[in-house]
């Protein structure tokens, strides 16, 4: 059976793509070759591109907030609830009979989304990417307890109404089921299909354009160097890990990876850490260039990873395929990527936790290297994205045949 199928990016344009945004895409180029397929991402702009044999429609989002003139007067993070496209005008232009559905922020979009698909009678899966995250927002992102009645009706509740609606959630780790059995999703709607590894963070770069990558950071050659690469956004934990850096005992350099969204939330998170710059403890690089990140994963000794919530992060299985043992946090799904064979984890929040486990790992290279051996042959051997594509074609097939079915006699 021929499938034409339509993956849909939510997210809010006008930022560096999150990690959801890029697991899509990078899904979507998979089933591309397998069945025709186009992808709509939210953007702020409209435009279309070809990345292999996947069509890219970039399509210019609106955001009522703005458009009323009091986006200036309203928090940012309300203000990006907001943004929305015309799905279902895409939709009846690419006419598929199946669509999968990334990321899932701003939650209003995903369930019109959801809602566009339903009006046209077109079964959709939703993939998890962000779902850790969102499922208990406050967690995550710090909301103060007056922000809860929010939070419920803006994003709580129509995560919860686009994902019943569901045709299948495809789970990024096995270790999600509670968040769904929480949603009354029924067993037999669940299936499980991770990320993969981007194979480009496979191949070493020459020594010579490594040492030209990571130049501008002026990376100590004495000391274990402990990286980090993320949004700098309250769920990452970057506070639990510049606590852990004044707390270690072997003389380390933490390399914070990502870009400084602001100046005032960068201060604001170094004195809320109690952290000096002057102890000369961390090095934070802004933004990367893709060169610069493969270049800092082959030059540091350690990936630190202490999030408050995530579901399923690329940059570990980046990190791993390029031999770095990982400490981080024991939340979503990164239990189904780190194992005790490939680094350690600890509690969400606990700065003394990530010290000990930085400590041991910072004083015995023949363990890191052990781990880092390990970590690379899992990544490789369980998180691949042509493995996740062909699950992805099968249940899609699955759907449309449960569909086109006889209902049987009573």
């Amino acid at each position: 059976m021929t499938i034409g199928v339509a993956g849909i990016a939510i997210t809010p344009p006008g930022i560096k793509a999150s990690g959801g945004v890029s697991a899509g895409i990078q899904l979507m180029k998979r089933v591309a070759e397998r069945a025709e397929t186009h992808m709509l991402v939210m953007a702020d702009a409209d435009g279309v591109e070809q990345d292999g044999a996947l069509s890219i429609h970039r399509l210019k989002a609106t955001n009522a907030v703005q458009r009323a003139g009091i986006g200036r007067v309203v928090p940012r993070g309300l203000v990006t609830l907001f943004w929305r496209v015309d799905f279902g005008a895409w939709l009846d232009k690419i006419k598929p009979d199946i669509v999968h559905i990334h990321n899932p922020h701003p939650p209003g979009a995903l369930l019109a989304a959801a809602r566009a698909c339903d009006a046209r009678g077109i079964p959709y899966v939703i993939s998890t990417h962000g779902f850790v995250e969102f499922d208990d927002y406050a967690t995550a992102f710090g909301a103060k307890p007056w922000q809860g009645p929010i939070i419920d009706r803006l994003i709580r509740a129509p995560l919860v109404r686009a994902t019943r609606g569901a045709a299948r959630v495809l789970m990024l780790s096995p270790e999600e089921t509670p968040i769904f059995d929480g949603m009354d999703i029924a067993p037999d709607r669940l299936g499980v299909v991770p990320n993969g590894v981007d194979p480009w963070f496979l191949d070493n770069l020459d020594e010579s354009d490594r040492i030209a990558a990571v130049a501008r950071f002026n990376l100590p050659a004495d000391k274990p160097k402990i990286l980090f690469v993320g949004n700098h956004t309250p769920n990452k934990g970057i506070d639990v890990l510049l606590k852990a850096m004044t707390r270690m005992r072997e003389d380390a350099v933490a390399v914070i990876g990502g870009g400084i969204r602001s100046p005032e939330e960068h201060r604001a998170m170094l004195a809320d850490a109690g952290f000096d710059m002057a102890s000369g403890r961390a090095i934070f690089t802004d933004f990367l260039s893709r060169d610069e990140l493969k270049g800092l994963y082959q030059s540091c000794d350690i990936f630190a990873f202490p999030s408050r919530a995530d579901t399923l992060p690329l940059v570990i299985l980046e990190a791993m395929v390029s031999r770095l043992p990982v400490v981080a946090t024991r939340i979503g799904g990164i239990p189904f990527e780190v194992t005790e064979e490939t680094g350690a984890l600890i509690a969400s929040g606990d700065a003394d936790g990530l010290a000990r486990e930085l400590d041991r790992l910072a004083a015995d290279p023949a363990l890191r290297r052990r781990m880092g051996t390990a970590g690379r042959q899992r990544a490789i051997d369980i998180f691949n994205w042509d493995r996740s594509a062909e699950e992805s074609i099968r249940i899609y097939s699955e759907i449309l045949g449960e569909r086109s079915d006889p209902a049987p006699h009573a």
